[in-house]
């Protein structure tokens, strides 16, 4: 469609550009020629030199001269990119025009809902962020990339290749989908993943952070907006533009898990099991299959699946592979070294620019490939992208934007749970290698070593595992203007998704356990969203001081138009070569599963409507009113009304403050508004949902399951009275400019309610086993402040800029159900019950358990307080000296699950991001830190490698700060391997401080001087190499401490925030980058 538009339309080619190039000649008039250059006197290539209102011009060659026929008495325009335009009579000197760089302009205008507007007229809450600036941070991502960039923005995300990023803006307004809007060159789309979008061609991106600038957007901008501008072609006649981006680099881990070698293993073993048999009166000795019995360990040559006894063992004796063999190692297997690798990372990205008076074009292509930290991990991107339009008249413009992409990974992004791979290296044995002595898998097969997966094995049996996804995305456009001020849009915006993964299990023969039946899993599914927008808008100034701009539109939208389909089959021949395997070659009899799913079709229409005033750009105000249709509800509460209002005052525009000449722009704003939240966990919410189910609805009387007529059984029960969540909004700033634009400032107050929350009912267990509805009977608060301050200053060759930016918010939970007791909780591997809860005064999420009061030093400390799960009197107090000791909230003298209680807090004090550049002549340098500062952390992974639950490696923790009489720096209960108790409930020991400062990147750039260049024709040419993810300061002991929710999706998890329970941490990258242009 691109292209078809770009050959109807005529958008200037290369061959064609020349025709676009026309010189008038007069009878009166007279040749002109000169030289164009910057302020260091370097030639420019490609300025527009054009005659002052005529289409007559010309651009400058590779010497920046130009040459042109102009009438008598014309005046010369000059114009380029990031350079301020002159306009200078034809008749001056023009051997050497100097055109100085603009440092402000590309930044006056900034995208608001539905248009534009100049920055410093904008009354709302709006975060402007450099889209340079977002390049330092290279990442498949462009939302990894604005961590840290927008005060009151909160990016999460892991290490794995091409993993989503969790945004949060200004808190956490529901229980449900927190995730913002994202409007992308004007289309709406609830996709999180902007995986598919290059970085490279993003523009410019605004963040509408309160409701009195997002409101317009109504039923979906509940949780904040981010506007994305895609960058499009030359708006003039000028020289087409080549430009090549690339970087290359390699990725690997920092932190690893901090855990024993075999000798150490062993020895925290063999102390384990003589304290158990001590604590309770046991003559029995330590004893293990592989190392015997008695007061030391005997080590034996190798380790068997029977067991060495402590023995010497003849490999001759065995048969292979079924017994496996594997020799004694005393500092035994790394895994995280076997499973981990440096990771290659690179970028390159192609891109046209064109322009003439009739039109503009670009196009580019991107191809993004990294390997991740975990051998056979990846994510590859393959892009490509048209942005053309065309002056079809002085009053109509046509356009269009279409994005495809298509993302391949092996399906490792999204593990949030104890099977991710790098969970693997402490569940498993440091006894056991990665291979026997036969060449083949060794494993958990090998006696006493537990029932861990071989997590070299597993990678490598799921390298050729995927899934890939297909995205279009884009939008046709057009533009009248019917008079001076008023113009028509209408524009048709499309999201299309496709998504197929390719799954194959293989049995794991050196596994404990069951090895299982092979199996292929293939699903496809896909998504199609479509939204036309429409909008009429009037712009005009009264009498020099009065400017009026009017907008009214409607937006119609279609989304869940598609389905998913899963099917599985198992019991395949031949493992050799897996790539032949296909469903039908699966055993049919023994199990098949074929499932369809639907995605949940929904449609909603608005009708919008803003004013904009400015009284001598001293009085601004906004006003805005939405209304929305969403078939998400009952029609008796389908629609909703969100207005907002703001204002602001320029004071320093104002006769007492004249005086203040170092003060540039003073402005006060206040803002107040309401958004609305369509987007909840069941989009069929208001009616219950019934199906056929062959095992489940054709019973007949007698109870068999063998009638022939299927009947129908309820799925969901419906709640018809579903309503709008809504959330209301005030916001007071004060923006600061002074020093002749040297420092800029400003600070912000917000106020964000959110009422009617969708929460699910509490139902007996008499209902039946449907899903339980959602009821609105919810609410929240979030309270905050975002500051922001710039210094950018220039002395000679010398630049410099610093920004600091630093946000805070409180949230609480007003409501969570019926009851004032409520609560909602969220859970982690293997911890028995809830780790974290939700209720009414205290913020989502919170951590929730028992608190450490140091251990039980005597057994009249444990008879006076009757530990947890124990009745007083029946029970040996001396199997709890040495354990922890939890405190006694209640007072009753026992612990019971009523003495659980708040452990910490996921949601820092404040986050803060510093970016500091330095400039001379060529060389650039900039650093940037991000900062989460006062969160606690659920540290999960403490379960394995700290208590006795599972047989797989510990931490040095154990060695070395366990319990022992008369110790003082213990931190944990007593080895005792009979203790199943100590880490099994939620405990303060789990909760670490998660306060950290991370470098997230360091760069060193180098451009080449242009006049070095322009005989090449080349425009520019830099050179950079990078850091990232160089140092992390922190206390916390996990692997990372930049830890989003359990549920690693974009959208989801906020009832688990901050709960670690294993992922893949965010790597140091090493890249080396240039950019180039023709």
């Amino acid at each position: 469609m691109a292209f078809g538009l770009l050959l109807t339309t005529g958008v200037p080619s290369f061959s064609s550009y020349a025709e676009n190039v026309t010189v008038a000649v007069t009878q009166q008039s007279r040749t002109v020629s000169g030289t164009v250059v910057d302020e260091q006197g370097v030639p420019l290539l490609g300025v527009n030199v054009s005659v002052s209102g005529t289409t007559t011009g010309t651009i400058t060659d590779i010497d920046g001269k130009f040459t042109l026929e102009v009438p008598a008495g014309a005046q010369l325009t000059f114009s380029y990119i990031g350079f301020i335009s002159q306009t200078l009579p034809s008749s001056n000197n023009l051997s050497r025009v100097v055109l100085k760089e603009d440092t402000q302009k590309l930044q006056e205008v900034v995208v608001v809902g539905y248009g534009t507007q100049q920055k410093k007229d904008i009354t709302g809450s709006v975060a402007v962020v450099n889209a340079d600036e977002l390049l330092k941070t290279p990442s498949a991502s462009a939302t990894q990339q604005l961590q840290g960039r927008a005060a009151g923005v909160v990016i999460g995300s892991t290490g794995s290749p091409g993993s989503k990023s969790m945004v949060r803006i200004r808190g956490i307004g529901t229980v449900n989908d927190n995730g913002p809007l994202y409007v992308i060159d004007g289309v709406s789309t609830r996709n999180q993943n902007l995986n598919s979008i290059n970085p490279n061609d993003i523009e410019s991106m605004q963040v509408l952070k309160d409701a009195s600038s997002a409101a317009i957007y109504g039923a979906e901008a509940s949780n904040g907006v981010i506007l994305i501008t895609t960058k499009k072609g030359l708006k003039t006649a000028q020289r087409p533009k080549l430009t090549y981006d690339a970087y290359i680099g390699g990725s690997t881990t920092g932190k690893k898990y901090d855990v024993l070698n075999a000798t150490d293993r062993l020895n925290v073993e063999w102390a384990a099991q003589a304290n158990g048999y001590k604590i309770r009166n046991s003559n029995d000795l330590p004893s293990h299959k592989q190392f015997g019995t008695g007061a030391t360990p005997s080590i034996p040559n190798y380790l068997s699946t029977k067991g060495a006894e402590g023995q010497q063992l003849n490999p001759a004796d065995y048969s292979y592979p079924a017994n496996q063999m594997v020799p004694w190692d005393a500092q035994g297997t790394d895994w995280w070294n076997e499973l981990s690798r440096t990771g290659v990372i690179q970028n390159h990205q192609l891109s046209l620019q064109g322009g003439s008076n009739h039109g503009s074009y670009l196009f580019s292509a991107n191809y993004y490939d990294q390997e991740g930290t975990v051998i056979h991990q990846y994510f590859r991107r393959y892009q490509i992208r048209a942005n053309t339009s065309y002056n079809v008249r002085d009053w109509l413009r046509v356009g269009e934007n279409l994005t495809y992409a298509w993302t391949k990974d092996n399906g490792l992004n999204e593990k949030s749970n104890e099977a991710t791979p790098y969970s693997w290296t402490y569940r498993a044995s440091p006894w056991v290698p990665v291979y026997d002595i036969q060449g083949h898998f060794a494993g958990s097969k090998i006696a006493g070593t537990g029932n861990f997966i071989n997590p070299v094995a597993d990678a490598i049996r799921n390298k050729d595992n995927y899934w890939s996804n297909t995205r279009i995305f884009g939008n046709i456009w057009g533009e009248v203007d019917f008079m001076k001020d008023l113009t028509f849009r209408t524009s048709f915006g499309i999201d299309y998704t496709g998504n197929y993964s390719y799954s194959m299990s293989k049995k794991d023969l050196e596994f404990s356990e069951s090895p299982g039946a092979n199996g292929l899993t293939e699903e496809a599914g896909f998504n199609f969203r479509w939204v036309w927008t429409n909008t009429l808008t009037f712009n005009r100034t009264f009498n020099e001081v009065h400017k009026l701009n009017l907008l009214v539109g409607t937006e119609a939208v279609r989304d869940g138009l598609g389905r998913k389909m899963l099917g599985y089959r198992r019991n395949y021949l031949y493992e050799d070569d897996v790539r032949t395997w296909t469903l039908d070659m699966g055993e049919y009899n023994n199990f098949r599963r074929a499932e369809s799913d639907y995605k949940g079709e929904y449609a909603s229409f608005g009708i919008f409507g803003r004013a904009n005033y400015s009284f001598a750009d001293k009085y601004l105000l906004t006003a805005t009113v939405r209304r929305d249709g969403v078939s998400r509800f009952s029609k008796s509460n389908r629609y909703g009304t969100f207005p907002s209002v703001s204002a602001a005052w320029r004071l320093s525009s104002e006769e007492f403050m004249k005086d203040f000449e170092w003060l540039d722009d003073l402005k006060l704003r206040v803002g107040y508004g309401q958004a609305g939240n369509s987007t909840f966990p069941r989009a069929t919410n208001f009616i219950s949902t019934y199906s056929t189910n062959p095992s489940r609805t054709n019973y007949d009387f007698t109870g068999r399951q063998t009638s022939s007529q299927l009947g129908y059984r309820m799925g969901t029960f419906g709640n018809p009275d579903t309503k709008w969540e809504r959330v209301e909004t005030t916001n007071i700033g004060l923006d600061a400019t002074f020093l002749e634009g040297k420092f800029s400032t400003n600070i912000e107050w917000w106020y964000k309610k959110s009422t009617d929350m969708l929460v699910e009912a509490v139902y007996s267990n008499l209902a039946g086993g449907a899903d339980k509805p959602y009821i609105n009977i919810g609410d929240m608060k979030n309270t905050g402040v975002d500051f922001m301050i710039n210094y950018q200053d220039r002395n000679g060759d010398l630049s410099w800029n610093v920004n600091l930016n630093v946000s805070t918010y409180k949230n609480e939970v007003l409501k969570i159900g019926v009851s004032d007791k409520a609560a909602k909780y969220g859970y982690s591997d293997r911890i028995s019950g809830p780790v974290s809860r939700t209720m009414k005064g205290r913020p989502i999420g919170e951590f929730y358990g028992y608190q450490i009061d140091g251990f039980y030093e005597s057994e009249e400390e444990v008879k006076a307080l009757t530990p947890l799960g124990e009745t007083a009197g029946k029970f040996d107090p001396k199997t709890y000296i040495g354990k922890f000791k939890y405190r006694d909230v209640d007072g009753d003298g026992k612990i019971t699950t009523n003495d659980r209680d708040v452990l910490g807090s996921p949601h820092p004090d404040f986050t803060a991001g510093l970016n500091v550049g330095l400039g001379y002549k060529g060389f650039d340098f900039s650093m940037f830190w991000y900062a989460c500062v006062g969160n606690e952390i659920f540290n999960g992974a403490k379960y394995f490698t700290d208590f006795w639950m599972f047989n797989g490696n510990r931490s040095s923790r154990m060695r070395d700060l366990s319990w022992e009489p008369g110790k003082k720096n213990a931190i944990l209960p007593i080895l005792d391997k009979q203790d199943n108790k100590s880490g099994t409930n939620a405990n303060s020991y789990y909760v670490e401080d998660g306060t950290y400062a991370r470098m997230k990147h360091i760069t060193l750039g180098y451009t080449l001087p242009k006049n070095w260049l322009r005989k090449a024709t080349i425009e520019n040419l830099r050179f950079y190499v990078q850091a990232e993810n160089l140092l992390t300061i922190t206390g916390y002991k996990g692997i990372d401490p930049e830890v989003t929710n359990r549920d690693k999706t974009a959208s989801g998890g906020d009832l688990e925030k901050g709960i670690d329970v294993g992922g893949i941490p965010n790597s140091i990258k090493f890249i080396f980058g240039v950019n180039l242009v023709f």
